[in-house]
């Protein structure tokens, strides 16, 4: 019985979750900014 593998396993599903909420939220962000639906802008994707 090794528990260092599964932790592996278990890390890397919290990584790819985190990831993936974050690309989300960052495309609400762009898109809300683009919009002008908020009032603030990311110079460094919108421009």
């Amino acid at each position: 019985m090794q528990k260092r593998g599964q932790l592996g396993i278990i890390e890397l599903k919290y990584f790819i979750v985190g990831l993936l909420i974050g690309i989300i939220i960052a495309f609400v962000l762009v898109f809300l900014g683009t919009k002008g639906i908020i009032p603030f802008k990311i110079p460094a994707v919108c421009g």
